[in-house]
């Protein structure tokens, strides 16, 4: 089996998960209220705007930026059927993150959470989410440079007072 036909069945797999399923009902029941709708139409354009302004310059105007968020909150706070799609939209990120570290590892091999460049406090937790995308069969483990961490901007040590 090629590795196009994996990928259509990884896809397939992905659609029916509660968390694609969910944000799909609720893009339906937004598009089903035509105050929702508009108003999310509104929310669309602007992201599109601000996607393309990326796409073409690379950075995104702070203004911009935060002005499509200011959008999103205000948005949320009037609408219950858009603050219902933005949660579910959560979820649906967090399994595709999931499942692109998933393939990234069975590519390059399996990090240890004392090789990633993240605060001591959260490397527990990282190790418990690697063990689990690494299976019972055990990876390669990776194997990390430190020419790779190279221009990481990596988040205060919150153990340390500056």
């Amino acid at each position: 089996m090629s590795y196009i036909d994996k990928a259509r069945e990884l896809g397939e797999a992905l659609s029916q998960t509660p968390e694609i399923q969910a944000l799909k009902a609720a893009e339906t029941a937004i598009m089903a209220d035509p105050l929702s709708q508009e108003a999310f139409g509104q929310y669309q354009e602007k992201e599109r705007g601000l996607v393309t302004t990326q796409m073409l310059s690379k950075v995104i105007p702070e203004k911009e930026s935060l002005a499509l968020l200011d959008l999103k909150i205000r948005l949320m706070n009037k609408y219950p059927l858009i603050k219902a799609y933005f949660v579910e939209q959560q979820k649906y990120e967090k399994l595709m993150a999931m499942v692109n570290l998933t393939l990234t590892t069975s590519m390059h091999g399996m990090p240890s959470a004392n090789d990633l460049p993240i605060p001591e406090e959260l490397k527990g937790m990282a190790q418990q989410i690697l063990d689990k995308i690494g299976g019972a069969g055990g990876m390669e483990k990776m194997q990390i440079s430190p020419e790779m961490l190279k221009g990481l901007k990596l988040p205060l040590d919150i153990t340390h007072k500056q």
